[in-house]
């Protein structure tokens, strides 16, 4: 897989990202500020990639996962933490990167 012209190969790295506010795109722009676009992502992402992962992994989503989100109840205000678990084409990348463990972590 050659796309960069600067490297024989492109690299790929799972990122923790802990954002303190929930303002629209914040993570997407903030990535894309450091030229480590988000995969799938077809507004602020870099197309190549998104491309390369649909044909060789069939990953048709934007791999951005919010794994806990921490909030106050609306109505109680009591303390309310969501989680959700990785769906299936998540997991087929983590493992074809060797990255289910460090999904645990």
């Amino acid at each position: 897989m050659q796309y960069q012209k600067k490297h024989a190969t492109s690299r790929y790295s799972l990122v923790r990202l802990t954002p303190e506010t929930g303002r629209k795109h914040q993570l997407r722009r903030h990535m894309r500020h450091v030229f480590h676009h988000i995969v799938g992502d077809t507004s602020h992402g870099d197309i190549r990639h998104t491309r390369f992962f649909r044909t060789h992994y069939d990953c048709t989503r934007m791999l951005l996962h919010a794994q806990t989100l921490a909030l106050s109840h609306p109505v109680t205000g009591e303390p309310l933490v969501l989680t959700a678990g990785l769906d299936d084409q998540w997991m087929s990348i983590l493992e074809e990167f060797s990255w289910v463990d460090s999904a645990k972590a």
